[in-house]
């Protein structure tokens, strides 16, 4: 049996459902670590379980190929965003079915994205500037309007995203930025800082795929962001039932548009977008499957298995990305805005009444929560089903007031 290798995954358990679903391909899966006690539940698989320092390039390649014949292998893939480099530069090396080096370093760099698409005509073209240290941003200080947003150039999970009102507040957050030394996974961080122009309006994610340089728009999500200054992702519903036919062949055009310019080839992406004067605004590229449990909406809304669909892909594997059902799904995050105690748990009753299809609850009553600054502060999630969205909406909203907080007295 042919072995699909996995170069780390991400931390929500996708990358165990990965594992499994490889048995189901009739791939042999091995998962390739430095630290297999980051992941709960791996020592639970049926797979093989490799540990070596996977954030040096070098020290993966040599290890797959002393323990791999090359014959062996099917493909390699991975759940992570930081990761897509590696998996790239490996598939490249060992003549797999991959994505170029060079276009996955450029996805996975903010600014660069953004240096690519400034001469496209579809897509709006926001001011931005790549800061690297303090004394660049005093210059730059006449030259930014705002609001703006400031964002690492290579993180994920909206980490140390901000939208900031005035010149004092994006230059503390810029040096914040800018002192960070690794990112969550002890790699070195961009040093980078990307500041660019805030533009209001409803956001969307795209939800793409890629096979031999043929693109397909999968569908359209709808998301819902929490309130300034961080803007943490609190919810999504798939597909968006409020655009236009007409805006989504603009959205479609101008999302194939970026594949294209970036070089992408094969797997899937995530693309966070805005409409704005009737042209695509590009929020952020993501070489990856969507997170926020996006590809489980896809599924139980169209009956696509995105996670599957990329395992097959990576093995040369042709997708299968025909919808088989069709409703409306949406996920509600529990997202702490104040710091404080949880003194509520009142979970929907009935949820099969209601469409409920999950609810995960991280947090017990009595412990203290942090208002949420990223999508790594959200504390659990319910996920619901409706063929009527706006059945599906009631739902969601009252899912969201049933976890409270108390906020924290200060002791004077």
């Amino acid at each position: 049996m042919k072995k699909l290798l996995f170069i780390e995954s991400n931390t929500t358990g996708t990358g165990m459902i990965a594992i499994q679903k490889a048995h189901s391909l009739n791939l042999s899966p091995v998962f390739i670590t430095r630290d297999p006690k980051l992941y709960n539940g791996l020592f639970e698989q049926d797979c093989q379980i490799i540990t070596c320092e996977t954030n040096h390039f070098d020290v993966v390649l040599e290890t797959i190929k002393t323990i791999f014949d090359p014959g062996e292998i099917a493909g390699i893939t991975t759940t992570s965003e930081f990761y897509i480099h590696t998996v790239s530069r490996l598939t490249s090396s060992l003549q797999l079915k991959g994505n170029p080096p060079e276009t996955v370093a450029a996805a996975r760099n903010k600014f660069t994205v953004r240096e690519k698409l400034r001469k496209s005509k579809k897509l709006y073209q926001p001011f931005y500037f790549g800061i690297t240290t303090e004394q660049e941003l005093v210059w730059k200080e006449k030259e930014i309007a705002f609001p703006c947003i400031v964002k690492p150039v290579d993180d994920s999970g909206s980490n140390g995203v901000k939208v900031c009102r005035e010149f004092t507040d994006l230059l503390d957050h810029t040096i914040r930025l800018l002192k960070v030394e690794t990112n969550t996974r002890n790699q070195p961080a961009g040093k980078m800082a990307l500041i660019e122009e805030y533009v209001e309006g409803q956001e969307y994610s795209l939800e793409c795929f890629s096979f031999d340089g043929n693109h397909q728009l999968i569908g359209i999500t709808k998301k819902k962001v929490g309130r300034e200054p961080f803007r943490v992702e609190q919810g999504h519903i798939f597909p968006a039932e409020d655009l236009t036919g007409a805006a989504r062949e603009r959205i479609k055009e101008g999302a194939f548009e970026i594949l294209e310019t970036l070089g992408w080839c094969n797997g899937p992406v995530h693309i966070e977008v805005k409409v704005v004067e009737d042209q695509l605004f590009l929020v952020e590229f993501n070489g990856r499957l969507a997170g926020g449990m996006i590809p489980e909406l896809i599924r139980l809304s169209s009956g696509i298995d995105m996670l599957q669909e990329q395992l097959k892909s990576s093995t040369g594997i042709q997708p299968d990305l025909q919808k088989t059902s069709y409703c409306y799904a949406g996920i509600q995050f529990f997202v702490p805005d104040k710091s404080g105690v949880i003194t509520e748990i009142n979970l929907i009753k009935d949820k099969h009444l209601y469409g409920i299809k999950e609810v995960r609850v991280n947090v017990d009553i009595g412990d203290h929560v942090d208002e949420a600054c990223n999508a790594y502060g959200r504390k659990g999630y319910t996920i619901a089903v409706s063929d009527d969205v706006h059945d599906l909406m009631d739902t969601l909203l009252e899912s969201s007031k049933q976890i409270k907080i108390k906020e924290k007295e200060c002791i004077v």
